[in-house]
């Protein structure tokens, strides 16, 4: 059965590999005509490997809502790639769908107050005089583009909102006026210092008097020392842009970790997995806020987004990954069939609707105790997935399977005929036909 066992997921790896191999940055573009910007504008748009997928029951998918599109899709595309199909497989981390968005006036759309000078030299009159667009822009974003996004895809309702430098500008002032717009937020490096820094002298109040529960936040910080100076004494630095820069960073963790003290004042690291529990309900009402930041002594502001975003989409998902016992799990003497579904019963709980295990993976998860000889515990796995995707001929048809192996003729028959009804399918007439004789 060992043997079997390692038979299967090899199978399984190299074929998630594969399919990653063929759609590596590969992507599709769309164009949304914008009233409210009165203009067309781009997106490039990721799929996950299993979006094409015929066999199974299609899956929806949660969605990234991506800043700076050209600038960081190939990047965030293949990090979502690594851990959710390469890596560890989507019992591992979700997959997801990504829509990056390109600009066209970066300074109009990601800037959410009009100025007359900045700190940084390299503005000049023209350029300031299109600041401010910001509202109208998330306005874009909420009104025409996730519309017109779930409209054409499969999606969830869980989103998230990535941005760097004035992309993580927009995206902590989201965070704090447009709140319930996005569940999670990842704001890489944010030009907090914009406009005298109003837009962090309002986080102060807003975070200690607003709600956030349901919703998380990243904060990125890169190191842009000016020389001679450390984050100790940057507060005193009151010339140079890059001090300014960190210092108002810093300031905007200090006043999420005063407002929110349950948050850990340390620098995330990422880690494996949850540790199995025994099965037992979530807590009532929405999971609490949670956020997460960390300093990056070795990155700077251009160089912090490629480690910044896989550490952040490892913190919005680390309730996700189940630091499971495989080998045990295998053996005819376990008896925790339930911690799979607990598990899963707990992300719903952070994502704030069902989230069921991969119907592919239960699936094979039955097969392979069936190989093993231990019916009853397939039958679990089959009756979970008629469960969680009734409208799939392919669970009617694993149960007929298993009722096959138990020598239930005529319930068997009822599972291959149920499948059909669901989709003609012709291994699954065959066997029918075969039983009908």
């Amino acid at each position: 059965m060992k043997k079997l066992f390692y038979l299967i997921m090899l199978s399984l790896m190299l074929a998630q590999t594969q399919q990653a191999q063929a759609q590596i940055h590969a992507g599709q573009t769309d164009t949304l005509y914008s009233k409210t910007l009165g203009e067309t504008r781009r997106l490039h748009i990721y799929l996950p490997a299993s979006y094409g997928d015929t066999y199974f029951y299609p899956r929806r998918y949660p969605v990234l809502y991506l800043l700076d599109g050209d600038t960081h899709f190939n990047a965030v595309s293949t990090i979502v790639q690594l851990l959710s199909e390469i890596r560890g497989g989507p019992m591992d981390f979700p997959e997801l769908i990504i829509v990056a968005i390109p600009n066209t006036d970066r300074i109009r759309d990601l800037t959410p107050t009009h100025v007359t000078h900045d700190l940084n030299p390299e503005s000049d009159s023209a350029s300031l005089s299109r600041t401010g667009g910001g509202e109208k822009f998330l306005s874009f974003i909420g009104n025409e583009l996730m519309p017109h996004i779930d409209s054409l895809y499969r999606t969830t309702p869980y989103k998230i909102f990535m941005g760097h430098s004035l992309g993580g500008l927009t995206v902590i002032n989201t965070l704090l006026h447009h709140t319930a717009m996005f569940n999670a937020y990842v704001a890489l490096d944010p030009s907090m210092f914009w406009d005298d820094k109003k837009l962090l002298h309002q986080a102060k109040n807003i975070l200690k008097e607003k709600k956030f529960d349901g919703r998380a936040l990243y904060l990125g910080i890169a190191d842009n020392l000016a020389p001679g100076v450390d984050t100790t004494t940057i507060w005193r630095d009151t010339t140079s842009l890059f001090s300014i820069h960190m210092s108002s960073i810093f300031a905007l963790r200090n006043s999420i970790l005063t407002a929110w003290p349950r948050s850990t004042p340390r620098p995330f690291v990422p880690f494996t997995g949850q540790t199995p529990v025994a099965e037992k309900a979530p807590p009532a009402g929405l999971p609490p806020f949670r956020f997460a930041w960390k300093y990056y002594p070795d990155y700077d502001h251009s160089a912090l987004p490629l480690p910044a975003e896989y550490d952040a989409l490892r913190f919005i998902f680390s309730y996700y990954s189940l630091s499971f016992p495989f080998h045990e799990f295998f053996a005819p003497g376990w008896t925790q069939d339930s911690l799979i579904t607990a598990h899963y019963r707990t992300i719903s709980w952070y994502m704030g609707y069902k989230v069921s295990p991969p119907e592919f993976v239960i699936n094979n998860t039955g097969y392979q105790l069936m190989g093993g000889h231990q019916l009853d515990r397939a039958a679990y796995y089959f009756h979970l997935n008629m469960d969680n995707y009734p409208n799939s001929f392919n669970v009617y048809d694993s149960m007929g399977d298993l009722l096959v192996e138990r020598a239930q003729k005529d319930s068997a028959m009822k599972c291959y005929q149920k499948a059909l009804l669901l989709r003609e399918n012709p291994d699954t007439r065959k066997k029918l036909e075969g039983l009908s004789r």
